[in-house]
């Protein structure tokens, strides 16, 4: 089939007041639910709960590495059979990154609450537009025991159960498709916003009986120039605007009002994301994808922050920088006013302290400390973000210094 045309070959980047005296009991006030759950836990319970998580996941690595050697096993030997249609596998790339390690396990429960990809691996097919030849390798997975994971939810009410199978690529149709069957046909996702693409999907060893062996991740890729660069953009473009965006607790503020502290970090952060993508991530993306699939290096983009970026993405950082502060005190003098006793009360009502009482009545000492909990929660987080600022502007100077332009 002659799909050369899917993706065209040019690309052009887009361009208060103090609290006054309570009395000795405050019965709790109307409330209407908080938006977020702002419940703080202290220092020792997340300490803890780090600890139980890293412990619990060192203990099962041997499992993860046996099952992460012996997809790389198979995925060898179907590589082999494959090899004369642009199909290749690379022990070397993909052996140190077969099962996800303890710190980045961690940081993805924290950060998101779950942690599917725990063993994950890469192939390469040149042209990962041949459904037949995805057809093909996805049947010889399975007479190897390796099943597609299905997912289970409700649509409309009705349980539905689809496959965990996403086709990242562009101008996909289903009748592109029809060769995978009905199952996987309708499994047409898009690229990244970055411009990246791929085949993704999660497997399950049908001969692993074990409840707790997690699902297996295996990517497709245009090759190894696609893979450098993804490593590349994920470093130097993505890690930067991953970490402003899960690690700052003031990017996680809801709907900020214009113009305040929170909404201004925002929407730097947005402006940072967008020159990043556009100057950095899909040029290497596009470079790549020239050089695998169409297998042309002469049109290529350039990979570059101009000197003129440089200095934004500076400002912008510094404006960043600048606001945290600004933000914690608003927030501080917010929590300190009359208007967030019903917030307090709220928090006060969520602990389990209060949900033993035998008498659900708020005393004005719970009240103060409350607030005292409140005030140290806007001083640590305060902390953790400049903290996290420093990072990102150590990253920052890796990708200027790689990237950047004097002139």
């Amino acid at each position: 089939m002659n799909i050369s045309l899917i993706t065209p070959k040019f690309y052009s980047a887009p361009q208060n007041s103090r609290n006054s005296h309570y009395s000795n009991t405050v019965m709790p006030s109307k409330l209407t639910p908080l938006k977020a759950d702002t419940v703080s836990f202290s220092a020792n319970p997340m300490y803890r709960m780090e600890e139980a998580l890293r412990l619990s996941y060192d203990q099962k690595l041997p499992l993860y590495r046996s099952m992460g050697v012996k997809l790389m096993d198979t995925l060898k030997v179907i590589a082999d059979k494959y090899a004369s249609r642009g199909v290749s596998f690379d022990e070397e790339y993909c052996s140190p990154a077969i099962v996800k390690s303890t710190d980045s396990f961690v940081e993805k429960i924290i950060r998101s609450g779950e942690s599917l990809d725990r063993v994950r691996t890469t192939l390469f097919v040149d042209n990962p537009y041949d459904f037949k030849l995805i057809r093909d390798i996805l049947d010889d997975l399975e007479l190897r025991n390796y099943a597609v994971k299905p997912i289970h939810g409700k649509v409309n009410g009705k349980k539905v159960s689809i496959p965990d199978f996403d086709i990242r690529l562009g101008g996909v149709t289903q009748e592109d498709t029809a060769v995978l069957g009905t199952a996987l046909q309708k499994c047409i996702g898009k690229p990244q916003k970055s411009g990246y693409e791929d085949i993704q999907m999660r497997l399950v060893d049908t001969n692993l009986t074990r409840k707790d062996a997690p699902p297996l991740e295996l990517i497709m890729l245009y090759g190894k120039n696609y893979a450098e660069a993804k490593h590349n953009e994920s470093y130097y473009s993505y890690g930067i605007r991953r970490i402003m965006s899960n690690l700052l607790h003031v990017a996680k503020v809801e709907a900020p009002k214009n113009n305040t502290p929170a909404y201004r970090i925002q929407n730097n952060i947005d402006i940072i994301s967008g020159i990043l993508e556009n100057n950095i991530a899909r040029p290497l993306f596009y470079n790549a994808k020239n050089k695998d699939y169409f297998h042309d290096e002469a049109l290529a983009m350039p990979v570059e922050l101009t000197k003129g970026n440089c200095d934004v993405l500076t400002g912008l950082l510094n404006g960043i920088s600048q606001k945290i502060p600004m933000h914690y005190r608003q927030e501080a003098a917010r929590v300190k006013s009359d208007e967030y006793q019903p917030i307090l009360e709220k928090l006060i009502m969520l602990t389990p302290e209060f949900k033993e009482r035998e008498n659900p009545i708020i005393f004005a000492s719970d009240i103060r400390k409350m607030r005292r909990s409140e005030l140290a929660r806007l001083k640590t987080e305060k902390a953790e973000d400049l903290d996290v600022m420093v990072k990102v502007r150590e990253r920052m100077n890796e990708t200027i210094a790689k990237y950047g332009k004097d002139s």
